[in-house]
């Protein structure tokens, strides 16, 4: 309940300050985690050193793992935002990149499943799917309490998208969706589950949730890598990347269009590593 009441309070008072204000009391916020929390602090620095290498020195993890709730902080931000933003305010400050691979799938009626990572601001970018009227389901980690994941749940479906704790009915709920030629996006950087199949994740294995390849090689769907960066300038570039091509439905397959979409993970966490806001350890050698 203390949880859910300091949430309630964060979005009653900062989300009705000026946008430049609110992100400096976020920024501070993230500071302030970093030196009273080192479980969190140590978790990510543990996920940075996988990212920046055995050779990466404590003053640039440090660095990075400060960035990092910075960004997580001002992620928080965004969401409790989302309801005062208008349509045209989202439109003009989330910016797509190579849209047209979206189209294309889309145009082919048997849905799209967009792999993603924690990466960027994914509560803002993602609602430029909802105010241009495309449907799309969101599987999200269910929240304890009940009453928070609720009105979280409710933020993020203000504008339209269909979100979906990852609770009984999900599956079904996403099934669904793609067969209707929708879309359905799912992070696939964080197993939350201890069961999900391992991969060599930055050179080292770890457990990485692989069922958007699945559903997709069940239905037919496309399967489309999408990441999202903020800006410093507080817009967001949204990145639609082509289609990974699928050859079959084969076990092996799964695997290998898994490792596909794992390396453009990689690609975009490694080029700017403080906008990857997972908080909790990726790799089963933290503590």
């Amino acid at each position: 309940m203390a949880k859910y009441c300091a949430f309630l309070l964060a979005e009653l008072t900062l989300s009705r300050l000026p946008r430049r204000v609110s992100y400096l009391i976020a920024t501070l916020v993230g500071d302030i985690i970093y030196l009273v929390s080192p479980r969190t602090r140590g978790s990510i620095a543990s996920n940075v050193k996988h990212v920046l290498g055995a050779e990466s020195d404590d003053a640039a993890v440090r660095s990075v793992v400060r960035g990092v709730l910075r960004n997580a902080s001002k992620n928080y931000l965004d969401l409790i935002r989302i309801p005062r933003m208008k349509s045209e305010e989202i439109k003009k400050q989330v910016i797509p990149h190579g849209v047209h691979h979206l189209v294309d799938a889309l145009a082919g009626g048997k849905g799209v499943m967009l792999v993603t990572a924690h990466f960027g601001s994914f509560d803002v970018a993602v609602q430029l799917l909802a105010v241009h009227s495309v449907r799309t389901t969101i599987p999200v980690e269910a929240l304890e309490p009940e009453r928070l994941l609720d009105h979280v749940v409710s933020l993020r479906r203000n504008k339209g998208l269909n979100i979906i704790p990852a609770k009984s009915g999900a599956l079904e709920a996403m099934i669904k969706a793609l067969r209707n030629g929708e879309i359905v996006l799912i992070a696939c950087d964080r197993d939350v589950t201890g069961e999900a199949p391992k991969a060599l994740f930055f050179g080292e294995e770890t457990r990485l949730p692989d069922i958007g390849v699945r559903l997709a090689l069940r239905t037919g769907a496309a399967i489309i890598p999408v990441f999202n960066l903020r800006r410093d300038d507080g817009q967001y570039d949204v990145y639609v990347e082509p289609p990974i091509e699928v050859t079959s439905n084969g076990n092996g397959t799964v695997a290998e269009h898994m490792n596909e979409v794992i390396r453009v993970m990689e690609k975009y966490i490694r080029s700017c590593p403080e906008q990857w806001a997972v908080l909790e350890p990726v790799w089963t050698d933290t503590p």
